[in-house]
């Protein structure tokens, strides 16, 4: 099969499909007349302002190219706006696969994955990991001492107990989650200096679920950078990189209300930044009137019960990666506090009650509600 591209200079280029895996690629719309002087950096609206719902993108503006696909089952779009047609295309194409690439290395469900064979040698042997694989390994390892546990990626140790996909839902035992939550911890992971993994407990399990997406987008706009363009916008599921303008005007994103994600909460306004969301409405399952979801605290092996959403944006795409599981876990107090120790990050959270708390930086990005309303159990 052939994807067919529309180009300036070239009207119709085949592409031979597979190119980007699952991912398609949108026309590069370029407008008939010279483009439009750069206006200024249009400023984040007030709070009272409607702004787009979440995940309503404007059409492909001059210049700009874009494409999309998955990963993990999440979606996956890069857009950029460049003068060289030829050269946008085949890097947004690229970008795309880099992160299908970097999401089959260590999808921990892949049995080819470097996670999988980690898992797979629980207590019994040891794991050469590839460069790559040790520098996403040691960073975990590093945000669980830095966090106090609150991201772990030893999470996976629990996750075989909660059938949040299942019909009917079944909570584990009390005494099933204390017996995993004994032998987890990052502190049972034996990481060398030459590569080498071994996980000390048989019934430990990893993921680098709580960083890859972050590693993921550092990878491909890498490569979108090393094709010479340096503005660009590279979403992965809940996550967004940003950098450069769009051509007229910075680079936006949106952030969904709590367990409303038709409606917008925000408007990020991002530039050489990172933003990731972790909320409660991740694989839901609400059982005698209380709310069970995916996010898991991996001190207690129950899913976080301290905040509804987290909003993390860092420099750091790894780092804020992370640290919007951490903050989640934590809650608004301790999480903010945490933020606190931080360089270039910021963040906000929504309690329970609807209570919208901040860093005092976060206004350099959005202009947030003082509360939002908070639907359901």
């Amino acid at each position: 099969m052939l994807i067919l591209l529309r180009g300036v200079a070239w009207p119709w280029v085949l592409i031979p499909w597979g190119t980007v895996a699952l991912g398609m690629i949108a026309p590069l719309q370029v407008a008939a007349q010279p483009a439009p002087k750069p206006a200024e950096a249009t400023a984040p609206k007030p709070a009272e302002a409607t702004p787009p719902a979440p995940d309503t993108d404007t059409a492909l503006e001059a210049d700009q190219a874009e494409a999309t696909g998955t990963a993990l089952g999440e979606p996956v779009g890069v857009r950029v706006w460049h003068k060289d047609a030829a050269a946008a295309h085949s890097a947004v194409i690229a970008a795309v696969a880099e992160v299908q690439r970097v999401a089959r290395k260590f999808d921990a469900t892949n049995r080819l994955s470097e996670v999988w064979s980690i898992n797979n040698a629980a207590g019994t042997d040891e794991v050469i990991l590839s460069v790559e694989g040790h520098e996403l390994v040691q960073r975990s390892l590093d945000l669980c001492r830095r966090c106090a546990g609150a991201v772990d990626l030893t999470v996976a140790t629990f996750d075989s107990l909660w059938n949040f996909g299942g019909r009917p839902f079944v909570r584990p035992l009390p005494q099933e989650v204390a017996t995993r939550r004994a032998k987890a911890g990052c502190t049972h992971v034996a990481l060398k200096p030459n590569r080498i993994v071994r996980l000390l407990e048989p019934t430990l399990r990893v993921t680098l679920r709580d960083v890859l997406r972050g590693h993921a987008v550092e990878m491909a706009a890498e490569v979108v950078r090393k094709a010479g363009i340096d503005n660009m916008r590279i979403r992965f599921g809940a996550s967004v990189y940003a950098q450069g303008r769009t051509g007229t005007r910075h680079w936006y994103t949106t952030v969904p209300m709590p367990r409303r994600p038709e409606a917008t909460l925000a408007q990020l306004y991002l530039s050489s930044h990172y933003a990731a969301t972790r909320t409660d409405s991740d694989r839901v399952a609400v059982k005698n009137g209380r709310r069970y979801h995916a996010v898991l605290d991996p001190r207690t092996g129950e899913p976080a019960a301290a905040g509804v959403q987290a909003t993390v944006i860092a420099t750091d795409p790894i780092l804020a990666d992370g640290l919007a599981t951490a903050v989640f876990v934590l809650g608004p107090k301790a999480g903010l506090a945490l933020v606190a120790q931080q360089k270039n990050v910021e963040a906000f959270v929504v309690d329970q009650s609807g209570k919208v708390h901040a860093s005092a930086g976060m206004t350099e990005f959005a202009r947030l509600p003082a509360k939002v309303p908070i639907e359901g159990l």
